[in-house]
C-alpha cells in the first residue's frame, strides 16, 4: 500500500524537475536570443554605417571623376590615353581633339600618322617616364608642331598579376609659335650677321670707289681721248656711280650715323646731284631734264643725304625706263597750310608700278625686279623723315611714275 502511494509522489517530483529544467532552458534560450538579437542589431548598425561610408565614398569618387573630367576638358594642353598593344583610344580631351583634328570618338586609325609612328616608337615597356618628342601634323593646310610628353599608366592590380599596363598618357601642346619664333630669331641672327658683313664690305669698297671716281673724272677731261675711249670712260663712270649708290645705301641703312643738318640751298644741291647722275642716264640712253624754280630757297638739311636720295630716285627711274624714254625733275615753291614748301618731283616715262605693289615699295628688301637689294626707296623715305619732309608716289602701269618730295622751307 505504501509503495502504491509513493509512486505518484515520485512521478510528481520528476514532473516538477522536468518543468524546472524546461523553464531553466527556456530562460537560457531567451538570454541567448536576446544576445543574438543585440549582436544582430550591432551588426546591422555597423553594416548601415559602412553602407553610408561606401555610398559617401562612391559619391566622392563620382564627384572627383566629374571634377577631373571638367579639368581635362578645360585643360589648355591636349590629353590622350592610348592602349598601344591593342591600338585603342581610351580618352581624348577637347584640346587633344582640336590639336589632332579628330572627333572625340576617334579610333586609332583616325589619329595622325606621325602620332601613331611616334607612339609606336616609344611604345615598348622600356619607355622612360616623361619622354618627350615633337611631331609635325597638317591641319587646315597649315603645319603644326606638337610637343608630345609620354607617361606610362601603371595599374597596381596588373603589377601584382605580373602584367604591366600598356596604356600611355600623352600630354600634347602646340609649340608652333615657339618653333616659328626660334626660326625668326635664327633668321634675325643671320640677317644681323649679313648686315655687319655688308657694312664692313661697304666701308672697304667705298674708298677704292672714291679713287675710281676721281680717276674716271680725270680721264673724262682728257682732250686726247677718242670718241670710243670717251664712251668707255662714260660707261665706266656710270658703273662706278651706280655701284657707289648701292654701297652708300647699305651704309645709310645699317649705319645711318648722325645727319649734319644746316641751312642749304636746295636748288644748288639738286643741280649738283643731277649732274652726278647724268652719266647714268647717258649710258642708258634716257633723256634727263631738270626744271628748277626754287629761287635759292633754303631748307634745313644734310647735303650728303640729299645727294644719296636724289641718286636713288634717279637710279630707280632709270631701272624702269627704256632707252629713248625721259626723266624730268621739277622743283618749285608751293604755299601750304603749314607754310611755304619746296616740292621736287621725279617723273619718268617708264613701265610704272602695279597697284598691288605700291603699298610695299618703301619696305626693306622689296624689289619688283629682283636685281637690287631693295634698300634704295627705304633709304629715301628715311632721309625724308630726317628732313621733316614727306615722299609720295603715284603711278600708272605702262605710262610712268612720279615721286613727289616735299621739304619745309626756312
Amino acid at each position: 500500500m505504501q509503495a502504491v502511494m509513493e509512486a505518484p509522489k515520485m512521478a510528481e517530483r520528476q514532473l516538477v524537475d522536468a518543468f524546472t529544467a524546461f523553464i531553466g532552458a527556456a530562460d537560457r534560450l531567451e538570454d541567448t536570443h536576446r544576445q543574438l538579437h543585440d549582436e544582430v542589431a550591432e551588426l546591422r548598425s555597423q553594416l548601415e554605417e559602412r553602407n553610408r561610408a561606401l555610398a559617401s565614398s562612391v559619391a566622392e569618387t563620382e564627384r572627383m571623376r566629374v571634377l577631373l573630367r571638367q579639368i581635362l576638358d578645360a585643360s589648355p594642353c591636349g590629353v590622350a590615353v592610348l592602349k598601344t598593344r591593342s591600338e585603342e583610344v581610351v580618352l581624348l580631351n577637347p584640346e587633344a581633339c582640336r590639336l589632332l583634328d579628330v572627333p572625340e570618338s576617334a579610333r586609332w586609325r583616325d589619329l595622325p600618322g606621325s602620332l601613331q609612328t611616334a607612339v609606336k616608337a616609344v611604345g615598348g615597356e622600356s619607355c622612360s617616364h616623361g619622354h618627350e618628342q615633337e611631331i609635325l601634323v597638317e591641319k587646315d593646310g597649315r603645319r603644326l608642331w606638337l610637343a608630345i610628353r609620354h607617361s606610362r599608366m601603371t595599374s597596381p592590380i596588373e603589377e601584382t598579376g605580373g602584367v604591366a599596363s600598356s596604356c600611355l598618357v600623352l600630354i600634347i601642346s602646340d609649340v608652333t609659335a615657339h618653333r616659328n619664333a626660334e626660326q625668326e630669331r635664327e633668321k634675325s641672327r643671320n640677317i644681323i650677321a649679313l648686315a655687319e658683313m655688308a657694312t664692313v664690305l661697304a666701308h672697304e669698297i667705298r674708298n677704292p670707289l672714291g679713287t675710281l671716281e676721281l680717276l674716271t673724272g680725270c680721264l673724262a677731261g682728257d682732250p686726247g681721248l677718242g670718241e670710243e675711249s670717251k664712251r668707255c670712260v662714260q660707261h665706266l663712270r656710270a658703273g662706278v656711280r651706280s655701284l657707289s649708290a648701292t654701297v652708300n645705301n647699305v651704309l645709310c641703312f645699317h649705319n645711318p650715323g648722325t645727319q649734319q643738318m644746316c641751312p642749304l640751298d636746295l636748288g644748288s644741291v639738286l643741280k649738283g646731284s643731277i649732274e652726278f647722275v647724268r652719266p647714268l642716264a647717258q649710258q642708258k640712253g634716257v633723256e634727263l631734264t631738270l626744271r628748277e624754280a626754287l629761287n635759292s630757297a633754303q631748307i634745313s638739311g644734310d647735303s650728303n643725304g640729299l645727294r644719296q636720295m636724289i641718286l636713288n630716285l634717279a637710279c630707280n627711274a632709270l631701272r624702269h625706263t627704256q632707252a629713248g624714254g625721259a626723266i624730268t625733275v621739277t622743283a618749285a615753291l608751293k604755299a601750304m597750310a603749314s607754310g611755304q614748301t619746296a616740292v621736287v618731283e621725279f617723273a619718268d616715262t617708264g613701265s610704272g608700278i602695279r597697284p598691288e605693289d605700291l603699298p610695299h615699295i618703301f619696305k626693306v628688301g622689296f624689289s619688283t625686279t629682283g636685281q637690287t637689294p631693295g634698300l634704295g626707296l627705304t633709304v629715301c623715305q628715311r632721309i625724308m623723315e630726317q628732313h621733316n619732309g614727306t615722299v609720295n608716289v603715284r603711278s600708272q602701269l605702262g605710262r610712268g611714275t612720279i615721286f613727289s618730295l616735299q621739304f619745309p622751307v626756312l
